[in-house]
C-alpha cells in the first residue's frame, strides 16, 4: 500500500474528452438558439425541434460531465 505522500493518478484523456464533449454540447445549444430564429416553421414543428435539440445536447453534456468525474475518480 502506498504511503500518504503518493497522490492518486487521474486519467487526463478522460478529463480532456469530457471537456471537449461538454464544449460541443454548449456549442450545439448556442448555435441552435441562433438558428431557430431564422427557421420559418410552424410553432409545433419548432417546439419539436427545440425539444430534440435540448435532449441531444443534454445527453452530450451529461456524458461529458460523467467522463470528467470518471477521469478524476480513476
Amino acid at each position: 500500500m502506498p504511503g500518504g505522500l503518493v497522490r492518486p493518478t487521474v486519467s487526463t484523456e478522460l478529463i480532456v474528452l469530457g471537456a471537449i464533449v461538454s464544449a460541443i454540447a454548449i456549442g450545439i445549444l448556442t448555435g441552435a438558439r441562433h438558428l431557430y430564429s431564422r427557421l420559418d416553421l410552424h410553432e409545433e414543428s419548432l417546439t419539436s425541434i427545440r425539444l430534440l435539440t435540448a435532449l441531444i445536447a443534454g445527453l452530450l453534456l451529461l456524458t461529458g460531465l460523467g467522463l470528467i468525474v470518471v477521469g478524476f475518480a480513476t
